[in-house]
């Protein structure tokens, strides 16, 4: 869906942090005034969430964040196959995790616990995962959101399966949405990763009809980052670079970044990390104000250039946010090509 002068543009949110539904509708409008007031925007093609769509994933807060969600939808003519979806740590259910660690006595302990499957309680027993109850940590985040985004689907427990597939074949785009939440509980919190299987078969699927998908533009999202602070094992982006990716699209860190992965000379990974966009006061980081970024991309040419907003205040407005190149005369954006082999 480009835009009248052919420009195909993504939004892209992180690190929503929706509390009420009040909350969303306020933080929705500002947004909706910045695209069209602002930035001289009526469509999108593509609306990202990559992750943290709430505070402490209750009820509540998803259903408001589907209303954000469903609201952008309407007003900028998407759909859902030009939505891309993917859980945050602050999108598992602590309560449900909890629940499924139940507590083991000493004497019915098995011989050998395996390491990240339990949880030490003390001389008299320990609290061992139950993996069918542990696979629930996501089921409010199917119920209240997911299944709402997309009618008709399901967010799969099996860990394996937890990957988004989205395409466009007019468009020549293929989205791949990943868990880097598969493994985070309210003890292991620090445990971000991407399953291993979920990516092969993900990935199975694009080798089977390899042919179709040759020459596309492949992104993939997630939650957490792969360089700087708190960057998760990335190892596994060599799989992506091999198989034609040429962005990802992240969040968590609560500040927009740039960077790439380099594979060889020809094949690389262009990191777009987004802002939080709605982070309570006490959760940003100092100096740095809520943020959210635009992807525009030249079909004709191969440019993609991505857009950094800011907003100072909560509920203030949306501006450029220079904060890119040169440090005595920043930019509001970068670019970069998408070609294959370009450097």
């Amino acid at each position: 869906m480009a835009a009248e002068n052919n420009l195909i543009h993504i939004l892209h949110l992180s690190d929503l942090y929706l509390e009420s539904e009040s909350f969303a509708n306020v933080f929705r409008m500002q947004l909706e005034a910045d695209l069209i007031q602002e930035l001289r925007l009526n469509r999108l093609a593509y609306l990202v969430l990559s992750g943290d769509i709430t505070q402490r994933a209750s009820e509540a807060e998803f259903r408001a964040a589907f209303g954000m969600v469903d609201g952008l939808v309407k007003r900028f003519g998407l759909d859902a196959s030009r939505v891309v979806v993917v859980p945050g740590n602050h999108d598992v259910d602590w309560d449900l995790s909890e629940d499924a660690y139940p507590f083991i006595p000493k004497r019915k302990l098995p011989t050998k616990l395996l390491e990240g499957r339990y949880i030490p309680a003390g001389e008299t027993g320990t609290r061992v995962r139950d993996d069918e109850k542990y696979q629930k940590r996501f089921a409010p985040f199917d119920e209240h959101f997911y299944r709402h985004v997309y009618p008709g689907e399901r967010y799969p427990l099996e860990e394996a399966e937890q990957f988004l597939w989205r395409e466009n074949p007019e468009e020549r785009i293929l989205f791949l949405g990943l868990n880097s939440c598969w493994q985070i509980d309210h003890h292991f919190t620090g445990r971000a990763s991407i399953d291993a299987l979920a990516l092969s078969n993900a990935l199975d699927r694009l080798n089977e009809d390899r042919e179709k998908y040759h020459g596309w533009l492949k992104i993939a999202v997630w939650h957490h980052p792969v360089t700087g602070r708190g960057a998760m094992n990335a190892d596994f982006m060599q799989q992506l670079a091999v198989h034609g990716f040429r962005i990802c699209l992240h969040g968590h860190i609560h500040e927009a970044m740039e960077g790439f992965h380099q594979y060889d000379d020809t094949r690389k990974i262009h990191i777009v990390g987004a802002g939080t966009f709605g982070a309570p006061a006490k959760k940003q980081i100092t100096g740095i104000p809520l943020q959210y970024n635009l992807l525009t991309l030249d079909p004709a040419t191969g440019e993609m250039r991505v857009d950094t907003r800011k907003k100072e205040k909560p509920h203030g407005a949306w501006s450029a946010d220079a904060r890119w190149g040169d440090k005595n005369e920043p930019k509001a954006w970068y670019g970069f090509s998408v070609r294959a082999g370009a450097r």
